[in-house]
């Protein structure tokens, strides 16, 4: 919205500033009326041309747009892949070491059994 208000404002400002320019310079009427309509049409060109490069400006955001949420869909999704292979890869290495974390704690066990407890 804010480039559609400075747009409309810097149109309304050239259309002003270019007739005050031409109504205050003295000259004779066919000057005049030759002035004012080589400066409307060379107003009406900035006009196309500026409209014609705002088009292009929206078209290219919503390319861009659109060639993000493809991006970022297909991160997401490799993402979720890569953490799913590592789960699937850790999964051997965390089950022996549960194994082997419950074996020491076996050994303890059987170990505080056959020592005794010093006495104070």
């Amino acid at each position: 919205m804010k480039a559609k208000s400075l747009l409309i404002g810097f149109l309304t400002g050239t259309v002003v500033a270019g007739a005050a320019t031409l109504l205050s310079a003295p000259s004779s009427g066919k000057d005049l009326r030759t002035r004012i309509k080589t400066n409307t049409e060379e107003i009406k060109a900035t006009i196309d041309e500026l409209k014609a490069k705002l088009l292009n400006i929206k078209d290219d955001t919503m390319e861009a747009t659109q060639i993000s949420k493809e991006t970022v869909k297909t991160f997401i999704s490799d993402v979720q892949v890569v953490i799913e292979n590592w789960k699937q890869e850790i999964e051997p290495n965390k089950t022996e070491l549960l194994k082997n974390v419950q074996e020491i704690e076996d050994s303890l066990k059987e170990l505080e059994t056959v020592i005794p407890s010093p006495k104070n």
